[in-house]
């Protein structure tokens, strides 16, 4: 049966060239809509309680994750030109496009009681543009002694002073969030240089940022990279140009799928999902290699190149089929999970591994038949002696050395079994950080110091209803 379809591949190659062609011109298209995902991520179920309580509470409180929060640490911070340029600053921050508001120790309330009308009336500790330094020392002075500050907008011990700016929910969900996030970091680096003070930020907002950049460019990397290494070890063993190319065609069409294939399903590009196309890459490359194997195995038996293309077709056919099959199942087993991330993975991989397995047997078919016959040097790795070696050893060891590779097997079996039950269930916004990364250690310092931005989240929203 295979055979005879290699024969009617090879028969209407024209037509399954196009055709191939015509659905990669489509999903190219379809590869260069998808978006890269700004939200966060969920991870667990939507039916889950915990999920639940989460949403209720974000109903209740309004929304977040959108509160960056810049530490200056300095005790020269109430001098009146230091203290009337951070002013300035926070002027300047309002104006940064997808800044709802801005909290800082200038805009600090109190409450007071009216004499007249006896109901709690809202003064602000600070003046707008205070021009001595009595005024500033004064409203520091209230500021201390007020317990609700204490630990949220200031650590008097370390010398500590926040200021917690609101970005726009919308803006953080789209790319316009990496303007406004380098926008208040421009302004904040700015203003540190300007007095030599070590001007820290962190939050949710600079978090996913990074996250997000750090996924686009990890993904452009780890795809390139696995090109570059794949496409040296394929010239290193063929000696061939065009099966270079080749291969890189096969796995450049699968990676054109895989986008596209986001875009079909309406999927964002994620921290898991962007595995994809490198995914695509690990495997289409040994589909290649299969296949040209058995070509130039056969080629050298039979002198005929059509032949040995209908014996590549007909015998490596069904062995890539079963190996890609078994690896889309093993992949797109995590689409039956109810977790969005996961399930989204599930069917990408799922998918286009099955779909690289048609590339691959429709693409090099149908171009080798095209290409020249191959060349001495082309075949010459099916001689190799030290590949000879490498295979005759491991044919003695599975045949004579039986009790010492089961023992070994079982040995690193108990070992991995044991080290599954030392495994604990933790997750934290900052573990893919090292610990040594500058925004790691500030969102350390913010716990260790102070009670959380939420709570300023909360001081935020109350401020903009008021006003």
């Amino acid at each position: 049966m295979w055979e005879s379809i290699a024969r009617l591949v090879l028969k209407y190659r024209l037509f399954w060239l196009i055709a191939l062609l015509s659905v990669t011109g489509y999903m190219g298209w379809r590869a260069s809509r998808v978006q890269l995902s700004y939200d966060f991520t969920k991870t667990i179920p939507t039916d889950n309680p915990k999920y639940q309580a989460y949403q209720e509470f974000r109903q209740r409180f309004g929304e977040d994750g959108n509160v960056l929060v810049i530490r200056v640490q300095t005790d020269k911070f109430f001098q009146l030109d230091i203290f009337n340029d951070y002013i300035a600053l926070t002027g300047q921050l309002r104006k940064v496009p997808g800044v709802d508001d801005v909290l800082g120790i200038n805009s600090a309330i109190n409450l007071v009681k009216d004499t007249v009308t006896q109901k709690p009336r809202v003064v602000q500790i600070f003046p707008a543009h205070p021009t001595e330094q009595a005024q500033i020392d004064s409203g520091k002075a209230v500021l201390l002694d007020l317990p609700f500050y204490r630990g949220l907008l200031y650590n008097a011990e370390t010398g500590t002073w926040l200021t917690a700016v609101h970005v726009n929910k919308d803006v953080m969900n789209s790319k316009g969030r990496i303007a406004t996030v380098n926008a208040i970091s421009r302004a904040v680096d700015s203003f540190g240089l300007r007095h030599g003070f070590g001007m820290h930020t962190s939050g949710l907002p600079l978090i996913r940022t990074k996250m997000a950049t750090k996924v686009s460019n990890e993904t452009t990397w780890f795809l390139l990279g696995s090109v570059v290494i794949l496409s040296f070890i394929l010239f290193l063993f063929f000696r061939s140009l065009s099966t270079v190319l080749l291969s890189l065609a096969v796995v450049v069409v699968g990676v054109i799928f895989s986008l596209g294939t986001m875009d079909l399903f309406g999927y964002k590009i994620t921290l898991l999902n962007a595995l994809t196309p490198t995914l695509v890459v690990v495997i289409g490359i040994p589909n290649c290699i299969y296949f040209m194997n058995k070509y130039h195995t056969a080629f050298r038996d039979t002198g005929d190149k059509h032949e040995a293309l209908v014996v590549m077709i007909g015998r490596m056919g069904v062995v890539t089929l079963f190996c890609n099959l078994t690896a889309a199942i093993g992949f797109g087993v995590f689409a039956l999970t109810r977790s969005a991330i996961l399930n989204e993975f599930g069917v990408v991989a799922g998918i286009n591994i099955m779909l690289l397995f048609f590339i691959s047997f429709i693409l090099i078919p149908v171009v080798l038949s095209y290409l020249p016959e191959p060349k001495g040097k082309h075949m010459r790795y099916l001689e190799n002696r030290w590949l000879a070696v490498i295979l005759k050893k491991l044919e003695v060891w599975t045949l004579h050395h039986q009790r010492v590779i089961y023992a070994v097997t079982a040995v690193v079996v108990v070992v991995a079994v044991a080290g599954m039950f030392r495994l604990q269930s933790e997750g934290f916004i900052l573990d893919d950080l090292p610990q040594k990364d500058p925004l790691f250690m500030d969102m350390k310092f913010f716990e260790k110091n102070f009670k959380g931005v939420m709570p300023l989240e909360i001081v935020i929203d109350t401020k903009r209803k008021k006003d």
